[in-house]
């Protein structure tokens, strides 16, 4: 399983015009809520908003099936999502995967661990 964290910095983004306002913009927002874009992009498992307000960062935490399949559909995400490529990106394999859940709202134990550091 290939895990993509990307984050994009609100302020630089605004200081050179690039971006667009996401769900994390909108009301009734809640930073737990699943990214609604699995079935459109082939590989993508499952992914979570995520949000750190003291450093001005909105991003994404993406579970795909492999990093090739993440590499294909990552330039169309990161456009549809963000309108833009993030400012801070970085990858790496969870070895050991739990099988493919229906449910996109689950993530590997190892994931949480880690977003809720």
């Amino acid at each position: 399983m290939h895990v993509v964290i990307a984050w994009w910095d609100k302020r630089r983004a605004a200081a050179v015009g690039t971006g667009r306002p996401h769900p994390t913009a909108t009301a009734g927002f809640r930073p737990e809520d699943p990214v609604p874009l699995t079935g459109e992009f082939p590989g993508l498992r499952s992914g979570r908003w995520i949000t750190d307000p003291g450093a001005d960062l909105q991003g994404l935490a993406l579970v795909w099936d492999s990093a090739v399949s993440a590499e294909l559909s990552l330039p169309a995400l990161f456009e549809r999502t963000f309108g833009c490529a993030p400012s801070h990106r970085w990858a790496f394999e969870l070895r050991d995967a739990p099988p493919r859940h229906e449910d996109t709202e689950d993530l590997p134990a190892e994931l949480e661990l880690l977003l809720h550091a």
